[in-house]
């Protein structure tokens, strides 16, 4: 009887574990580091755009610190091409997945996502702004 249970727990355990296959796959997005006003050039879809990281407004919750929330940092970013530019506001929040803005440019729809926002603040100074980087992908919609 033992043995039955023990035989019972094994084939659910591996029906569980089967991995499921996803029926479309995903592109894989590559992250760009983008530095405190640098234009960085990042490629979507084919097409080379320039974003340029203008203002950093961070409120995140430093490292070594007890804060009630984890705070944001919100950036303003200029994407442009040959002949357009937009300034992209987005608000980072380190454990959301939502760290993605779309915008338009040139007529054509993007998605601007932010992966990491760098350096994360530590007591007692706050980072300098030419310090920052910011880890950022764009695909076309």
């Amino acid at each position: 009887m033992k043995k039955t249970i023990l035989l019972a727990f094994l084939c659910i355990a591996a029906i569980a574990c089967d991995k499921k296959e996803d029926s479309t796959p995903q592109p894989e997005l590559n992250s760009i580091s983008v530095p405190y006003r640098q234009a960085t050039k990042v490629s979507a879809s084919g097409t080379d755009l320039k974003v340029e990281l203008k203002e950093v407004n961070d409120s995140r919750c430093p490292a070594n610190a007890t804060c009630i929330s984890m705070g944001s940092a919100k950036l303003v970013l200029a994407v442009s091409d040959t002949s357009n530019q937009v300034d992209v506001n987005l608000e980072f929040k380190g454990d959301s997945k939502d760290n993605a803005q779309e915008f338009k440019l040139g007529g054509v729809t993007y998605l601007l996502s932010v992966s990491e926002v760098l350096p994360y603040p530590e007591l007692p100074k706050s980072p300098k702004l030419e310090d920052y980087k910011i880890g950022v992908s764009i695909e076309k919609k």
